[in-house]
């Protein structure tokens, strides 16, 4: 019973590291085995192309989220360019303000003499 228990609890650990299709591949793999009254050693081609598999769609998958994180780093670029654009515009209409005022002044002054 020892014995059944701690290959139980290897086995459920050794799944745990696989990816679903190195998974699938060891499953293909064992019935392939049995199917030919060999043991199965836990290293077959299956899992193998399996394995290779699940390293593809895991660097699929890194690169999508790479891909993600460019495209919001390039949007919070655009929006702080914007911003910035924005208080430059904001500072130069202060001043054309700021400069009609100065002038309505003077023209006041003019016609009051």
């Amino acid at each position: 019973m020892k014995s059944f228990i701690l290959l139980l609890a290897s086995t459920i650990s050794l799944a745990a590291c696989q990816g679903p299709a190195q998974t699938a591949g060891a499953e293909k793999d064992k019935a392939a085995a049995a199917a030919a009254g060999q043991p199965y050693d836990g290293d077959g081609p299956n899992e193998r192309i399996g394995a290779a598999r699940d390293r593809a769609a895991e660097a699929a998958e890194d690169a999508r989220k790479a891909e993600k994180e460019a495209i919001e780093k390039a949007q919070d670029s655009i929006r702080s360019q914007a911003d910035i654009e924005a208080e430059r515009l904001e500072q130069e209409a202060e001043a054309v303000r700021q400069a009609a005022d100065e002038r309505a002044e003077a023209v006041k002054g003019e016609i009051t003499k």
